[in-house]
């Protein structure tokens, strides 16, 4: 008898066991999947992971632009009342109008003298790389220059350290700057020229209808006269205590310090941040302040790039050497003004970079899949499908009895083999014993039919020898016709042919009747008609054909064939 484990799991059943053991295939793979999306970083897809990364990126570089321009703008309102103080201090104690000061040097000195340190004082606590003040005077209105050309003073700092700035004097009396031990800058000049400078060469009187904190402008970006240095200037007026003009003052963002200050901490690898001009569809570098990430890593971008669309969000950014990816948004620096552009971007080589490392990590993880899903599968085989076939085997073997297995399908398959065994000897003998039935039974109707050939091959001679007998009669009862044609009277043969063409339907059909050979009583059922009927019309086709008898009728039927025969 089989042996049956007394383990619990030998009552589970087939189905059971494979159920827990793809169940348990399923578990593993879900895990080893989710485990490998975590460690290659593959939860979502790479153009999803770079547009959030810029989004977000985009979002902490529009906060700083916005915290910064908002903090300039404070810093130049205080800064335009200080001056406005300071300029109307000095026209007081000289007893003079601020239009006194055109030509006046010792005024315009003693302005300057009053202005510098409130004006580096300025520099040191604003974010910015420069600040000024520019009047609307000048120290020599005899020359030819005169109309473009403005006192005042203008400070920046130097280098990228912005902790510890060097200060130089880029506009402004020189001695005034020195004697505070400022040095002047290697292109600095005694006056502003006011057609250098894009955007504030305006009349300044439409400034004086704003109030003083909506009336701050944020210039175009342009190259400082004398330098390679790309900036951009925050102005704001600088108003008399009668509401007049007397000047401009405002801070300066150079390149250099826009690259320095707005370093943006971020994760993604060669990054590049611009403040630009608005354009359509185009990004002018030359018009341009930009950063890069705080791993100090950053891109001279110097070519013009055309913007366009790859996505639903993302743009591609494409010059003739490099193209980036990324984004762009509007923003607005300053109240009145058009818009300003602010992009980030990375390499698009990055990008697509990141895209095959994607892919590349997304086939590891299909291999890894695979041979993990391999390795399961024969190991649950071999935990399955072994004894499973290990039992078949035996049991092919006929080696039922000798059977040790613990799965209870195999227990019932071998009684049932058993229980089917039995009945199937029954049943073989049953069977021997109606085949033998069967072979008798066969030998008697194939005697029967052979003996049911042998007479239908004699029938079949019998039933030719019966046609040549019939040809032979027929040929003789043709030559008995033709023979006797002679003796026909033309006259009545002629009666007999007229009268067929009188002869009524039913006459017709008796005439066909008995030219087919039918007999009187077949007549009589096929025309469904009494004895006495045909009588009747046999009398009347006779006296219509002019013969006394059917035998003459029948002798002038067939030589009216024979004529026909021999037409044709």
């Amino acid at each position: 008898m089989p042996k049956i484990s007394t383990f619990r799991y030998a009552d589970w059943s087939l189905k059971r066991k494979l159920f827990v053991y793809m169940l348990l295939l399923a578990l593993i793979l879900l895990a080893i999947l989710a485990a490998g999306l975590i460690i290659f970083g593959r939860t979502k897809s790479t153009a999803d992971h770079y547009t959030e990364s810029l989004e977000v990126q985009m979002e902490v570089f529009e906060k700083d632009i916005t915290v910064h321009f908002d903090h300039l703008a404070a810093s130049a309102v205080t800064m335009s009342a200080e001056m406005s103080a300071i300029l109307d201090e000095q026209l007081t104690l000289r007893q003079i109008a601020f239009a006194d000061l055109t030509d006046s040097d010792a005024g315009i000195a003693a302005v300057q003298e009053a202005m510098i340190e409130p004006l580096r004082q300025k520099l040191l606590q604003v974010n910015c790389s420069g600040v000024f003040v520019m009047l609307d005077a000048t120290v020599n209105s005899a020359l030819p220059q005169a109309a473009r050309s403005k006192t005042g003073l203008y400070l920046q700092t130097t280098g990228y350290d912005i902790a510890n700035p060097d200060i130089l004097m880029y506009r402004g009396r020189s001695d005034i700057a020195r004697a505070h031990g400022i040095m002047p800058h290697r292109k600095w000049r005694l006056e502003f020229r006011t057609d250098l400078l894009p955007g504030h060469t305006a009349d300044f009187s439409d400034l004086a209808a704003d109030s003083l904190a909506q009336a701050w402008r944020v210039s175009d970006m342009f190259t400082l006269p004398g330098t390679s240095e790309r900036a951009l200037l925050l102005t704001i007026p600088v108003l008399g205590p009668d509401g007049s003009v007397w000047g401009i003052c405002g801070v300066e963002i150079s390149a250099s310090y826009f690259l320095t200050y707005h370093q943006q901490p971020a994760k993604l690898p060669h990054l590049s941040c611009l403040l630009s001009q608005k354009h359509e569809n185009i990004l002018i570098t030359a018009e341009s302040l930009n950063c890069g990430g705080s791993d100090a890593y950053f891109h001279t971008m110097t070519d013009d790039y055309a913007i366009m669309r790859t996505g639903d969000v993302l743009m591609r950014f494409q010059a003739e050497n490099f193209s980036y990816i990324g984004l762009t948004k509007p923003i607005s620096l300053s109240p009145g003004q058009a818009e300003h552009t602010l992009s980030v971007m990375i390499p698009l080589e990055d990008y697509q970079g990141a895209i095959y490392k994607g892919i590349v990590q997304t086939l590891a993880l299909t291999l890894l899949l695979f041979f993990f899903t391999v390795s399961f599968c024969r190991y649950f085989s071999r935990r399955f499908l072994s004894p499973l076939l290990a039992a078949l085997e035996q049991i092919k073997s006929d080696q039922r009895d000798e059977v040790s297995s613990n799965i209870p399908e195999i227990l019932d398959l071998i009684d049932y083999l058993s229980r089917q065994e039995q009945e199937h000897g029954e049943q073989v003998t049953a069977l021997e014993q109606q085949n033998q039935a069967a072979e008798d039974e066969k030998r008697r109707l194939q005697a029967e039919y052979e003996q049911a050939l042998r007479d239908v091959s004699r029938i079949e001679t019998e039933y030719r020898e019966a046609q040549n007998e019939l040809q032979r009669v027929q040929a003789k009862i043709e030559r008995l016709a033709y023979s006797r044609k002679a003796e026909i009277d033309p006259a009545d043969y002629q009666f007999f042919l007229d009268g067929l063409q009188t002869l009524t339907e039913t006459e017709r059909n008796l005439f066909a009747y008995y030219l087919a050979g039918k007999s009187a009583n077949d007549i009589l059922v096929l025309m469904n008609i009494k004895e006495s009927t045909l009588k009747y019309h046999n009398h009347n086709l006779l006296g219509k054909l002019g013969v006394s008898s059917r035998k003459q009728m029948l002798r002038y039927a067939e030589v009216m064939r024979q004529q026909k025969e021999a037409i044709q």
